[in-house]
């Protein structure tokens, strides 16, 4: 059977998504890796340069990010490097391009754990320009387990109560920062969901009386794949009770009537207003 073709939230066909790797550690037992950070002015031709420079001394170039401050009138780039095959020390690369007209600041680390290189010029971690940081998925699920063998079916009322309140402090902040109809609000935070690796959601139906949406790779429910009799998301429930919540104006039920836990391809949610 073939895999459907991924849709965006507008129903328009998209290319398979590639994931997003966040700069955090390097391995490669034949390379001499070190990190570099590099500041430079957001003008024509500068980060051309730095690249430029990077490639006359044979380094080659691993992992790392790209990003413009907030105020954009500056560039950071960070990254892992090889320098086991270019004529300079890592010293004398920093030197080379602190010289490029432009460039404000580098930085470099040669510190690593039997090879491992783990990026320590970099911090705190910001995701759209707010402090965050991550878990794996397993850990999650993890700590999810250990919540229900403590606290029993109590930690079901914990998890979705965490993600009524998370659910109602984005929606509060989306609607404080943007004008915009209600099922543009909400297409607003599903994309944002899959932009920080939550989920992958679609709306399937809205209306003023509820919305159905379908869920792949929802967190939550991953670490437990075909591992449980009964949907299995709490947390992400919440969350979307704490949107919708406000996106209708009044109180919601929201039912995961699918889950990937209990061997759906899929999690699928109904959410209906009480009235």
């Amino acid at each position: 059977m073939e895999d459907k073709p991924a849709k965006n939230l507008s129903g328009e066909k998209i290319e398979r998504l590639n994931p997003k790797e966040v700069l955090c550690t390097e391995q490669h037992p034949d390379a001499e890796l070190i990190e570099i950070s590099v500041k430079m002015r957001k003008t024509p031709g500068v980060f051309t340069n730095v690249v430029k420079t990077l490639y006359e001394r044979r380094v080659k170039l691993f992992s790392g990010f790209h990003t413009v401050s907030r105020e954009g009138d500056t560039v950071l780039i960070g990254a892992f490097i090889d320098i086991s095959n270019s004529d300079a020390q890592a010293r004398d690369i920093v030197k080379y391009l602190e010289s490029i007209e432009g460039v404000l600041e580098v930085n470099f680390s040669e510190k690593g754990f039997n090879g491992l290189m783990i990026d320590n010029l970099h911090f705190p971690l910001l995701v759209s320009g707010e402090r965050s940081f991550t878990f794996r998925v397993e850990t999650f699920g993890r700590i999810v387990e250990s919540l229900y063998e403590k606290f029993g079916t109590g930690a079901a009322v914990v998890l979705y109560q965490m993600g009524v309140s998370a659910g109602e402090d984005k929606v509060k902040n989306v609607l404080n920062k943007h004008r915009m109809s209600k099922l543009d609000v909400l297409k607003l935070i599903l994309a944002e969901r899959t932009a920080k690796g939550w989920c992958i959601a679609e709306v399937v139906d809205f209306n003023s009386e509820g919305a159905t949406l379908i869920v792949g790779e929802l967190f939550e429910c991953l670490p437990f794949k075909g591992k449980k009799g009964e949907a299995f998301s709490q947390f992400f429930r919440g969350y979307l009770a704490g949107v919708f919540e406000h996106v209708l104006n009044t109180s919601v039920s929201v039912v995961e009537a699918e889950c990937i836990a209990k061997g759906d391809p899929a999690c699928k949610f109904i959410v209906k207003a009480r009235r």
